[in-house]
């Protein structure tokens, strides 16, 4: 059978081999640079991605009273990495504020909100209204979080309606085991379970650990700083 019968059966034109492979390399050259331009679209940089996060506002309350107290250091950590990710970060250390106890009234049923108290509260809780992320740290004091912190929560009444899809993470260190921080962890739980759209991102904890500042050196500071940056 000749040739032109051949094409005219097939409907195709034949193809020389050496015009097959010049075909080929031009396809290749073609499709290299949309590979490379979605191979960099794909895998960014870990410096971009961190350029292009969005700038959070980290609110951190420590409740510890010590000024070297391994829950406030890890604060520290924690602050230390998110302000490394481009985020605003302010630490509150409950020590050094006038908060006074809840009484119990509950003005703020009927005018959420508002607080009849005037103390440091009212300005507390005007951040916490603007934060996207909270961090709550604490000692352990018999197997449950420190009294300020205690405090700290039951003056959140006037707010807690009004908290809307917050980022939460939870800081603790104990003399003692696992058991000390998983008690706190749980009330800290029925706490922001509370808050509308919270969403437990982290717990950091040190165990062990019971001289004031007898936490540095330990690894779980890299824990602490790591979830900040990450937050």
């Amino acid at each position: 059978m000749s040739g032109e019968h051949e094409k005219a059966k097939s409907g195709r034109t034949p193809v020389c081999p050496e015009r097959r492979e010049l075909l080929k390399a031009g396809v290749a050259m073609a499709v290299a640079p949309v590979i490379a331009g979605m191979s960099a679209v794909a895998t960014p940089s870990r410096a971009q991605a961190s350029a292009d996060r969005k700038s959070k506002k980290v609110l951190i309350i420590s409740a510890t009273p010590r000024e070297e107290g391994n829950s406030d250091i890890l604060c520290d950590e924690f602050m230390r990495g998110a302000r490394k990710a481009g985020h605003a970060v302010e630490k509150i250390r409950l020590s050094e504020k006038d908060i006074n106890f809840c009484t119990g009234c509950c003005s703020c049923i009927s005018d959420p909100g508002a607080c009849v108290q005037d103390d440091d509260m009212a300005e507390i809780l005007e951040k916490a209204l603007a934060a996207d992320v909270m961090v709550l740290a604490s000692p352990v004091y018999f197997l449950t979080f420190n009294a300020r912190m205690k405090n700290f929560i039951d003056r959140f009444c006037p707010i807690y309606t009004m908290i809307r899809d917050l980022d939460v993470y939870f800081i603790a260190s104990a003399a003692g085991g696992q058991r000390s921080v998983d008690s706190v962890v749980h009330g800290f739980r029925v706490f922001t379970g509370c808050l509308y759209g919270a969403r437990e991102k982290g717990v950091v904890a040190a165990t062990g650990v019971w001289d004031e500042g007898g936490i540095r050196g330990s690894r779980v500071l890299h824990d602490a700083y790591q979830m900040g940056f990450d937050a």
